[in-house]
C-alpha cells in the first residue's frame, strides 16, 4: 500500500501540471464511478476536462486521442494500443496487466494487491484524487465502483470504506444488501439480486413475506424481523444450490453525498445507464447532479425486464460442455448481469458464459465463483487464449472476464475454452458435466 500511495502522489502530482485532460474510462459501473472520481478532482482544481465513456478499448479510438489522457478501468492489458497515444498518458485500472507501459501507470495488481477482489478501477483512481486535494468526501464512489464489479469489502477496499465512514461520507448498517429501498413486498417482487424462484411474481411474493409476518419498508427491517427474513432467505438459496446468502445479508453501505443513498442502488443505476449506451446520465449522477435521476431509474426499470427475460431463456436454453456452460443470445441486452446472477443463484459449478450476437461480432461475458478460482480457474487467460485463436480479443480477472469474437467462430472459441478451463481445474469435470 505504501508503494502504491507513493505512485499515485506521483500521478496526481503529474496530472495537476496539466493544463487540460482526456478522461476515457469503461462504461459500466466501475468505469463510470472511475470516471466520476477523476472528473470531480479535475472540476474542483480548475482543470478543463473532456470525458468519453466506452464498451472497449480500440484502435480507432487511441488514434483519435491526444495526450494528456487518463485511462480509467482500461488499458492495463493492452500496451500495444496505449504505446500509440500521442502525448502524455495515465493509466489507472486493476485487470491484470499484460507486458509492459511506458507511461504512468497504477494497478494494484503491480504492488501485490489482487484487482479482482481487493481494489478496483474506482479504488485506483481514488488513491489518486485522495492526493489531488481534499477530495476524501469522494470515497462513497470508490466504493460503488467496487460493489459494481462484485468485490468484498476486504484488503485496500476496506482501507477506503474506514476511510469513508471517519470522514462520516457512509454509514455502514446490518441489514438485506437491496439495490432499491420502500415496502418490502415491491422490492422482492422485482428485485433481480436475489434472483429467487418467485422473483417477478407479486402474488407468490406476498405469500412467502405473509408466511414470515414480514412487512415494512426493507432498508427499515431489524430484529427478530431481520433475521427471520435471513434465516428463510438462506434456505430458500440453499434449495437452489446457490450458496451467495453471504452476498444480500450483512454490511449495508449508505451513501450521505450522493445522489442516492442506497449504494446498491447507485451500482444498479449506473449499470443501466451504460447497458442502455447512455453512460453520460451516469456519470452525471456520479457528479452529483439529481437532474439526471429520473431518467436513469426509467432506464433502470427497463433494463431490469431485459435481465428477467434473459434469465428465463438461461433457464430453459443453457448448454452444458465438459466443463463450462454457456447461453446463446441474439441481440441480448443483459449477457454480463445474466452470466454473473446465473453463476452465483443458479449454475455454481461451473463457469458460465453467455455468447451474444450482435451485427459484425459475437460478444462473450464469462463468469465463475470464488470456490472455482481457488480451484485454479482462470478466466482472463482461458478467454484470452481462445479468443485470440479465434481471431478476436479477450481478457480480464481470474473470476470475470470477456470477449469479442468473429461471427462462426463460436464452436472453435468454446472448444478452447473448455480445454484450458478443464486444465485449469485439474481436468476434473463437473458432476453434471456433459452435453445437454
Amino acid at each position: 500500500m505504501n508503494r502504491l500511495e507513493k505512485t499515485a502522489e506521483d500521478i496526481a502530482k503529474s496530472i495537476l501540471r496539466c493544463d487540460s485532460m482526456r478522461v476515457i474510462s469503461h462504461n459500466d459501473a466501475d468505469g463510470i464511478t472511475s470516471a466520476g472520481l477523476i472528473c470531480n478532482a479535475l472540476l474542483r482544481a480548475g482543470i478543463p476536462f473532456h470525458a468519453t465513456l466506452l464498451n472497449r478499448l480500440d484502435g480507432p479510438v487511441v488514434d483519435s486521442i491526444q495526450g494528456p489522457v487518463i485511462f480509467c478501468d482500461m488499458g492495463s492489458g493492452k500496451p500495444e494500443l496505449i504505446s500509440r497515444v500521442k502525448g502524455e498518458c495515465f493509466v489507472l485500472d486493476h485487470h491484470r496487466p499484460v507486458g509492459t507501459l511506458s507511461c504512468k501507470h497504477l494497478n494494484p495488481h503491480l504492488f501485490g494487491i489482487d484487482g479482482a477482489f481487493e481494489l478496483s478501477a474506482a479504488g485506483a483512481v481514488y488513491s489518486v484524487v485522495r492526493k489531488m486535494g481534499d477530495n476524501s468526501d469522494l470515497a462513497g464512489l470508490a466504493l460503488v465502483g467496487a460493489m459494481g464489479d462484485r468485490q468484498a469489502m476486504i484488503g485496500a477496499n476496506r482501507a477506503i470504506l474506514e476511510e469513508a465512514v471517519a470522514a462520516n461520507v457512509v454509514e455502514i448498517r446490518a441489514g438485506l444488501k437491496m439495490a432499491e429501498d420502500g415496502p418490502v413486498d415491491q422490492v422482492f417482487a422485482s428485485s433481480v439480486e436475489p434472483l429467487l424462484d418467485f422473483t417477478g411474481d407479486s402474488e407468490k411474493t406476498r405469500k412467502f413475506l405473509e408466511n414470515l409476518h414480514i412487512e415494512g419498508d426493507v432498508q427499515a427491517l431489524s430484529g427478530e424481523d431481520l433475521s427471520r427474513l435471513a434465516t428463510a432467505l438462506t434456505l430458500k438459496l440453499l434449495m437452489q444450490g446457490s450458496f451467495a446468502a453471504d452476498s444480500i445479508l450483512g454490511e449495508v453501505i449508505r451513501l450521505k453525498k450522493e445522489v442516492v443513498e442506497n449504494s446498491l442502488e447507485l451500482v444498479q443505476l449506473l449499470n443501466a445507464c451504460g447497458n442502455r449506451d447512455i453512460p453520460g446520465v451516469g456519470l452525471t449522477l456520479c457528479l452529483r447532479d439529481r437532474t439526471a435521476l429520473e431518467d436513469a431509474r426509467k432506464l433502470s426499470a427497463e433494463y431490469k425486464g431485459h435481465i428477467l427475460a434473459e434469465i428465463k431463456l438461461l433457464r430453459e436454453e443453457h448448454q452444458d460442455m465438459k466443463n463450462i456452460r454457456y447461453l446463446i443470445l441474439k441481440d441480448g441486452e443483459a449477457g454480463a448481469v445474466v452470466a454473473g446472477l446465473g453463476i452465483r443463484y443458479l449454475f455454481t459449478d461451473m463457469p458460465l458464459l453467455t455468447l451474444n450476437h450482435e451485427e459484425d461480432k459475437v460478444k462473450i461475458s464469462a463468469r465463475g465463483n470464488k470456490l472455482l478460482v481457488t480451484r485454479g480457474l482462470d478466466l482472463s487467460v482461458a478467454l484470452r487464449k481462445a479468443a485470440e485463436a479465434a481471431g478476436g480479443n479477450g481478457g480480464g480477472h481470474t473470476i470475470a472476464s470477456g470477449a469479442a469474437i468473429p461471427p462462426g467462430t463460436e464452436e472453435k472459441f468454446l472448444r478452447i475454452v473448455d480445454e484450458v478451463v478443464g486444465e485449469q481445474l485439474g481436468g476434473k469435470a463437473s458432476p453434471t458435466g456433459g452435453t445437454t
